[in-house]
């Protein structure tokens, strides 16, 4: 259900009447790779021709989901009451493959793995994008391309082709969506990139103009306190602008909608539940059932409700996807992503409402580690007449196929099952 997302003083910045041709107008916030927020959002929205639909830029980089987002923001962006601009990330992207076009190219083929202080330094643009979210992005561009038959170009010239605002005059009153800000001191059709894009401070303090501002780009958790009331788009106090970014990449963030006619907001939800599958080194089994159980859901439409992840008790962490599991999922065309090992922990036993281990050795250390499972959270494998399945760890025996013709129907197994209890809840 919507809700009323002004902190004060709403009615100064609504349009007195709708004189445009549009039922609702709305402006979404950075999305960020963060697919399965963005469909739970979009699930609420019930969008119409008649809706005018906005959306504020930064779709890539820091979220998992960026080859699902980039496929759906594409195909949208064919719709002609759809509006995307163009974000800070994805002009950081543009300014790293037209100043470092060989350097990214090596990354995106698998050439170039490991990233050293000289490439800081010779590398300045494509660096600064990659440490900023864009190594989900280069391995999103790689999923996006292989599925659709498309290119890097293609991506690219998208994104290059993104406007930097869109102004409106409704009621007799001027609005103004861009990503991130104006600058106070120019008019509004003659604003540089530079403000377009980045603008913070100078913004914030300096803006006291009549038209009303609409972006992105800053989310509000780190300017307001939102310890005592929900987390939401605002109205800056005193100012003529609404800041819509909640922080989709952050741990408890969402992706917000706001109706400017009216003063409505609507958010992504947070997973009602969420599955962990846990192995060893977390190189092979437990990514190769997450990028299943990730599949499965998205064949059903509910990825949006159940978050999926992997990790390891017996790993640091920071390794990739073994390349033996990279091939089994690209032979069984299971879509996968950067993936970077995690070590599992008593944190991630409490975040996660169903646990998942791949053998018996592994589901004694998750017992251990969580501190005697005493939510009895911690199951194992089943096939679908209720066998205990016990995955051999390919990396020693070598039978990535076993492991993945195993996993394979107890992952369809436990979604059958977990489908059951969200149907029966509602």
């Amino acid at each position: 259900m919507a809700k009323k997302f002004f902190i004060n003083n709403a009615e100064d910045i609504i349009p007195p009447v709708n004189d445009s041709p549009y039922r609702r107008i709305l402006a979404v916030g950075d999305v960020h790779g963060k697919f399965n927020k963005l469909m739970s959002l979009w699930k609420k929205l019930s969008v119409t021709d008649d809706d005018l639909v906005i959306f504020l830029g930064d779709y890539i980089d820091r979220g998992e989901g960026v080859a699902e987002v980039l496929e759906w923001v594409i195909k949208q962006s064919e719709k002609k009451n759809f509006i995307f601009l163009r974000g800070n990330h994805e002009q950081m992207m543009l300014n790293a493959f037209k100043n470092d076009f060989e350097f990214l190219e090596k990354i995106l083929n698998g050439e170039k793995k490991i990233l050293t202080n000289r490439d800081a330094v010779e590398h300045e643009a494509a660096i600064l994008w990659v440490i900023n979210g864009g190594e989900y992005t280069l391995a999103g561009i790689n999923a996006f391309c292989k599925k659709n038959n498309r290119n890097l170009e293609d991506v690219l010239k998208f994104a290059e082709n993104l406007p930097l605002s869109y102004p409106l005059e409704i009621g007799g009153r001027k609005y103004f969506f861009c990503h991130a800000g104006v600058n106070p001191a120019a008019p509004l059709d003659e604003q540089d990139e530079e403000f377009l894009l980045w603008a913070r401070d100078k913004f914030f303090k300096n803006y006291n103009g009549d038209a009303v501002i609409i972006s992105g780009h800053s989310p509000v958790q780190a300017y307001f306190d939102f310890s005592k009331t929900q987390l939401r788009p605002i109205k800056f106090p005193g100012k003529n602008f609404v800041m819509t970014d909640t922080g989709s990449f952050l741990p408890d963030g969402k992706i917000s909608c706001v109706d400017i006619l009216n003063g409505q907001f609507w958010q992504s939800d947070n997973a009602t539940d969420g599955i962990i599958f846990v192995c060893s080194g977390n190189t092979c089994r437990s990514p190769m059932a997450k990028y299943i159980m990730k599949h499965l859901l998205e064949e059903i439409e509910l990825s949006h409700l159940i978050s999926v992840d992997s990790a390891g008790c017996d790993t640091e962490g920071g390794e990739s996807l073994s390349p033996e599991a990279r091939k089994e999922l690209i032979k069984n065309h299971i879509p996968f992503d950067k993936h970077v090992s995690k070590k599992f922990t008593k944190e991630l036993y409490e975040k996660f409402k169903v646990i998942v281990a791949l053998d018996d050795e592994i589901f004694n250390h998750a017992v251990e580690i969580s501190g005697g499972d005493l939510d009895k959270k911690i199951i194992r494998l089943k096939d679908p007449d209720g066998n205990k399945i016990n995955v051999d760890d390919p990396w020693h025996t070598g039978d990535y196929s076993k492991a993945y013709s195993e996993i394979y129907p107890g992952c369809f197994a436990l979604l059958k099952k977990l489908t059951e209890k969200i149907k029966s809840r509602k």
